[in-house]
């Protein structure tokens, strides 16, 4: 048995290093971009995960990339020294490449999308902790499940969402209010975002309640699993990227293997992975039971039925095509997935909002003024959808937050196919300038979100200051130029073309009512407290010297 395990331990080194040496002699364009050394060390966890995948003798630039406290400055450090194109070095001696050069990144996420697909990494991940998910399939699998989902994201179902996510917003801030009601207290808005930003795609897009605000009960198991999933995925940056090499074995095998990894983090998300697992299949034949005994149930239930999930259902019994249905497994994966892509992007993109508002009092009752006039012209009701997207300084402020500070920073793509990807302007490697990247097969290009959305060439020389105003005036001509290829608002924020963000109207009306309640009842302030936003999967608030684990937004928040 011995003899097996140790003859099969060999083959695999030798594939991998066949594969390593394979790709590297590909990869020798790529090597001749300008870009950062390969600092070739192993630390701490790290070297436990590269020694189980017979990495290789180092993890490339990924400590400095996606380091916690540093990992965000490394990136714009690079962007500044380096621009539009530059290589850094992997797991495996992989060499990729960051990308925030417009017109090439319109050929990756546009032009030539099925050929810079997900990397199999993230796929991997995804469908083994998610399901079948849209973070989690690709080509016709993927395109089926956008098409039947895009009708839920429509500006007709988000009009009709803006009554509950004011109903639950009211709660949050009548809870704030009891808190401040003898003066200014000093409150960790990250736990309170979390908990709203949790119950809001709970109700709207599952229709079912955590009961996040109710700080009389403790979180159940399922909520407890939503909030430890992205600080557990954080860690597994290096697993993630071996993970494929192992993908394909048995489910028994791999959970077996991983109890003899000594990382916690890799622990942690197998447990996750069963409770969401049990939760949202409990969830979703509750709904089908319901959904059988006919509306007048149906409807009485959290999110009265207009959830995303149990539209998904419906659709799925009043259509006679199965090209029309989505099957069950799907439909679990779509309901992990919105639980992670809308908990803690929304909340984290809330506390940056609250953060620079504390900072910026002019900003702040700028804002707020805006929000009174609006509510005072709606009789003192809430402010309904067509008026809150029709306000101009809350727009401002939600676009330039989210083009300056995006929540998510990179996103990665493996070619797959030889190609070549025309450049906007020439770049300079050791052999000359070039006006087009070859990209070999199997490569992985990083999408360089935030170097589009702060590039000086394209936002002017302010384009590292936070200024709402900028969207008050006509952008630079260099702004529509450039012919950036996301989705939202001249930024790659929520991507762009077949994979990107289908929910970012959800997530931004959801921003936009919770701001409308809160500023316009509380004035923030900041602490002496020194904030530092840790980068992971998410970029997430922290205390300077803190040793608790979790995000956290210390702000002094006082009633108006």
């Amino acid at each position: 048995m011995v003899w097996l395990a140790t003859q099969a331990a060999l083959v695999g080194i030798a594939l991998v290093v066949f594969n390593m040496l394979r790709l590297r002699s590909k990869q020798a364009a790529l090597r001749k971009l300008p870009g950062p050394s390969n600092p070739s060390f192993l630390a701490g966890e790290q070297l436990c995960l590269c020694a189980f995948a017979i990495c290789s003798w180092n993890v490339g630039n990924y400590n400095q990339m996606f380091h916690p406290a540093t990992g965000g400055d490394f990136q714009d450090q690079m962007n500044k020294t380096y621009g539009s194109i530059y290589r850094i070095s992997g797991p495996l001696e992989d060499t990729h490449v960051m990308i925030s050069d417009p017109k090439a990144l319109t050929n990756i996420l546009l032009k030539d999308q099925d050929v810079f697909d997900e990397t199999d990494w993230f796929l991997e991940t995804n469908r083994h902790v998610l399901g079948l998910g849209l973070l989690s399939t690709v080509g016709a699998h993927h395109r089926k499940q956008r098409k039947l989902l895009t009708p839920v994201f429509s500006i007709k179902h988000m009009r009709s969402m803006v009554p509950l996510f004011h109903k639950i917003t009211s709660q949050l801030r009548d809870i704030l209010q009891k808190k401040v009601a003898d003066g200014p207290q000093e409150l960790d808005m990250m736990d309170w975002f979390g908990r709203l930003a949790l119950e809001l795609i709970a109700q709207g897009g599952l229709g079912y309640t955590f009961e996040s605000l109710d700080t009389t009960k403790e979180d159940n198991d399922f909520g407890k699993a939503v909030k430890e999933y992205f600080p557990s995925l954080g860690k597994l940056v290096v697993f993630r990227a071996v993970y494929p090499l192992i993908a394909n074995l048995p489910s028994q095998i791999l959970r077996f293997g991983a109890k003899f990894i000594p990382f916690p983090s890799l622990h942690r998300l197998l447990r996750i992975t069963d409770v969401l697992f049990d939760n949202t299949k409990t969830i979703l034949e509750e709904k089908k039971a319901l959904l059988e005994k006919g509306d007048a149930d149906f409807t009485e239930q959290v999110g009265e039925g207009k959830d995303i999930i149990s539209i998904l259902l419906k659709q799925n019994l009043e259509s006679s095509s199965e090209e029309d249905r989505l099957p069950e497994e799907d439909i679990l994966g779509q309901m992990t997935t919105l639980l992670f892509a809308g908990t803690d992007t929304t909340s984290t993109a809330l506390s940056r909002i609250l953060s620079l508002l504390a900072q910026h009092q002019d900003v702040q009752d700028k804002l707020r003024k805006e929000l009174l006039e609006a509510r005072e012209a709606m009789g003192d009701r809430d402010i309904e959808y067509d008026e809150l997207v029709a306000l101009p300084y809350l727009e401002a402020v939600c676009r330039e937050t989210l083009r300056l500070y995006p929540p998510v920073c990179v996103v990665a793509r493996l070619c797959r196919k030889d190609i070549s990807v025309p450049l906007s302007q020439p770049v300079q490697t050791t052999d000359g300038p070039i006006t087009s990247l070859f990209v070999p097969n199997g490569a992985t290009v990083f999408i360089n979100i935030v170097g589009v959305n702060r590039d000086h060439g394209i936002w002017g020389d302010d384009a590292d200051e936070w200024k709402p105003e900028r969207w008050l005036a006509p952008l630079p001509g260099t702004v529509a130029d450039a012919h950036i290829p996301g989705v939202y608002s001249n930024t790659l924020t929520f991507l762009g073309g077949g994979r990107s963000c289908i929910g970012f109207k959800f997530s931004q009306l959801e921003m936009k009512v919770v701001l409308s309640q809160l500023v316009e009842c509380f004035r923030f302030t900041p602490t002496n407290k020194e904030l530092v936003w840790r980068y992971a999967a998410i970029t997430t608030p922290s205390i300077k010297g803190s040793t608790r684990v979790g995000p956290q937004l210390p702000v002094i928040l006082e009633r108006i």
